[in-house]
């Protein structure tokens, strides 16, 4: 939970001023719909075991397929690939990144991925793991899905648990394509109290204005 305050209030001070920014040009949705994909999911059912309360929500824009570049018009899996790269290694997770390189990269973890050009290329192939906070848990056709809340290294149950699953889908019939940042949050050590979120309102909110951001990160990416 210290990482995770330490690591909100850097971005908050670097962020804010895009607000007004972010919250017109991507949209969030919140709840998620009760039968959105991410409550049938292996890995849901595996790290929630006690059914616990979640902070939930996707941030999520539609693109022009024109303005997407030609290689991705045609590829889901390259296209949410790249959305992925994007999202990590960009403008957005820049601050987390450098906090958790400086505090995490060490023998122990030599076999993840730190810096932001091996983010950049990297394939989120399944167990990819990065930072030394996240991990690739699933991966479809068209989204990764990537646990967050702790170290890879210690598999086990989390006060703060979670998974985020970044996506992308192309529509011919409309020419677009929508990209998204999916957040699901809960404590998976132990039952928590009726409606008892894992966090307070303050970091949900930062949370959301972050997600945002990720996916204004991962969408420049995208783009010719």
């Amino acid at each position: 939970m210290g990482v995770i305050r330490k690591t909100l209030g850097t971005i908050l001070i670097g962020t804010l001023g895009g607000t007004s920014y972010l919250t017109s040009s991507t949209n969030l949705t919140t709840p998620l719909p009760a039968d959105d994909e991410l409550w049938s999911a292996k890995s849901y059912a595996t790290f929630n075991r006690h059914k616990n309360p979640t902070i939930q929500d996707v941030a999520w824009k539609r693109v022009p397929l024109a303005h997407v570049r030609p290689e991705l018009r045609n590829n889901e899996k390259a296209l949410a690939t790249e959305f992925c790269r994007g999202a990590w290694s960009g403008y957005a997770y820049a601050p987390q990144r450098l906090i958790m390189m400086l505090s995490n990269r060490g023998p122990r973890t030599r076999d993840q991925l730190f810096r932001q050009r091996q983010l950049a290329f990297s394939e989120y192939e399944l167990g990819t793991r990065f930072s030394d906070h996240f991990e690739v848990v699933e991966r479809t056709g068209n989204s990764v899905t990537v646990r967050g809340g702790g170290s890879p290294l210690d598999s086990g149950p989390r006060e703060l648990d979670g998974l985020i699953v970044v996506s992308a889908k192309i529509d011919k019939e409309t020419d677009t394509a929508e990209v998204g940042i999916k957040s699901a949050f809960f404590n998976s050590l132990e039952p928590a109290a009726e409606g008892q979120k894992p966090a307070n309102i303050v970091a949900e909110v930062l949370h959301r204005l972050y997600s945002r951001a990720m996916v204004d990160s991962g969408i420049r990416r995208l783009t010719r």
